[in-house]
């Protein structure tokens, strides 16, 4: 019982360990590619950081904790989270063939807005990506499609390794799975194509 009790005191009392790495898109379900007149029609407009666990560090994605819940190891983003976001979409847009080339000027803004994008470890993995998106018409300013989704994931067994031995890249994995679910089931929606046709 005294050494539990010690090991206890050693690992609330160590150092956070932390470690940056990419937080990169990569689709969750077959790409549905562009329609035929929609091919390169969309360009990135401003993502809005709004998360509410992680605003006061723009790097912070996930944090794996004791059995006190006390931080042991922090994953980091390898650059702010606004711009993985906005990586994201972009390379989503991409793949479907609706990103507008390089100094075009398309007919359609997509803006977007972070919700959450978070990931924690006590036993098992779970992370969250919620994000609102808006679509704009860029001569008018109108907006033309707007919607929210929520992605959340819990991955492990409740068996699984936990506490200082759990691993960072099972954690990031965990998160980039589901903020690329969160984008794929925002740019896959058929009320957002639908909206592009007008």
């Amino acid at each position: 019982m005294r050494a539990f009790l010690v090991l206890s005191l050693v690992l609330l009392l160590g150092a956070c360990g932390s470690t940056q790495a990419p937080i990169t898109y990569s689709p969750t379900r077959t790409v549905m590619s562009a329609d035929s007149g929609q091919g390169g029609i969309l360009a990135m407009g401003p993502v809005s950081n709004e998360r509410r666990r992680g605003h006061e560090d723009s790097l912070w994605v996930g944090t794996i904790r004791g059995g006190f819940g006390n931080p042991l190891k922090v994953l980091n983003a390898d650059r702010p989270i606004d711009q993985v976001i906005r990586q994201a979409f972009t390379d989503g847009l991409a793949a479907r063939g609706l990103l507008a080339r390089t100094g075009a000027e398309p007919p359609y803004l997509l803006m977007v807005n972070i919700h959450q994008f978070d990931a924690d470890q006590m036993v098992r993995r779970e992370a969250w990506a919620e994000f609102s998106v808006r679509v704009v018409d860029r001569p008018t300013g109108r907006e033309v499609w707007r919607d929210r989704y929520l992605a959340n994931q819990v991955d492990g067994s409740p068996f699984a390794l936990a506490g200082v031995a759990a691993s960072l890249e099972d954690l990031r994995n965990t998160a980039l799975r589901t903020m690329s679910e969160a984008v794929d089931a925002l740019l896959d929606k058929p009320e957002f194509r639908a909206a592009l046709r007008h």
